[in-house]
């Protein structure tokens, strides 16, 4: 049992902030919300078991500060301090993000949007997967828990902390996570993930936005087999009054092959903004 008064003196300690307030808890990892220099910040505590597991849990958590202090882009959740390790052997990694209003796209997907919400949700996705790609990152799980729509209408990803960098494969290992439903068909055992993956994982989320349904359920038994093998149907089968140039990109991000899809967020984002 963690003793909450004890984390967070040592929090405030450790990382200059105050006014902590547990704002999710559960299995290795609890979120704080809190105020650093007049700001309101999320604290991420993140439990580090002993033995090996320990040690994974340890390296991915350090991986994904690292990677969020590398990324520079408005689409992407900002870190706001190194990781920080607490006791002696490890106990914990705690680091600041900043804290983003809305809420993610959970509870968003069950209703049907309109064509400018998807777009929107393609080009800022696009962007952020985009700033990811140039430093060579694939995130891996650009799942509905993972973006968040702010009160501006800003989408942002977050918790890149699955994701694998192309040139530190020793380091990220080969590993395919992800959440099926939203998993790409590289993701299948045997795959290898790529920026293309991702692309195809904003594809379904665009796909679900349109529609309120997956394009490949991952609830029927060979949902892996179907994945790997079988082309994604058009989003014009469930909405034909969706735009031509909509559904062309959503198709396209959506595409059995990754050298048919966009090749990364970059490539999605020149398509996007070149509609009249």
């Amino acid at each position: 049992m963690v003793d909450l008064r004890q984390l967070t003196d040592e929090l405030e300690s450790a990382l200059g902030v105050r006014s902590l307030g547990v704002l999710t808890q559960g299995g290795q990892k609890v979120v704080f919300t809190a105020e650093m220099s007049g700001q309101e910040v999320v604290v991420k505590v993140v439990f580090v078991p002993q033995g090996p597991q320990g040690d994974l849990v340890r390296a991915r958590a350090h991986r994904e500060v690292e990677l969020l202090g590398a990324v520079d882009s408005p689409h992407v959740v900002k870190v706001l301090t190194d990781a920080v390790e607490l006791s002696s052997p490890v106990d914990a990694i705690v680091w600041v993000e900043e804290r983003l209003d809305g809420e993610d796209l959970r509870v968003a997907l069950g209703r049907a949007w309109d064509e400018s919400a998807v777009r929107s949700l393609l080009t800022d996705l696009g962007k952020g997967l985009a700033a990811c790609h140039e430093l060579e990152v694939v995130h891996r799980d650009l799942s509905p828990g993972n973006v968040r729509k702010t009160s501006s209408g800003r989408f942002v990803l977050m918790d890149p902390g699955l994701a694998r960098h192309l040139e530190k494969t020793a380091i990220t290992g080969p590993y395919q996570p992800g959440t099926d439903g939203f998993r790409s068909p590289e993701h299948v055992p045997g795959g290898d993930c790529v920026p293309a993956s991702d692309i195809f994982a904003l594809g379904i989320l665009a796909y679900c936005a349109l529609t309120c349904e997956l394009p490949v359920d991952a609830r029927q038994p060979d949902y892996e087999v179907t994945l790997a093998s079988v082309q994604a149907p058009s989003v014009r089968a469930k909405r034909s009054d969706v735009s031509d140039e909509l559904a062309n990109v959503v198709d396209r991000c959506l595409h059995l092959q990754p050298a048919r899809r966009y090749l990364d967020g970059g490539e999605l984002v020149l398509d996007l903004e070149s509609w009249s």
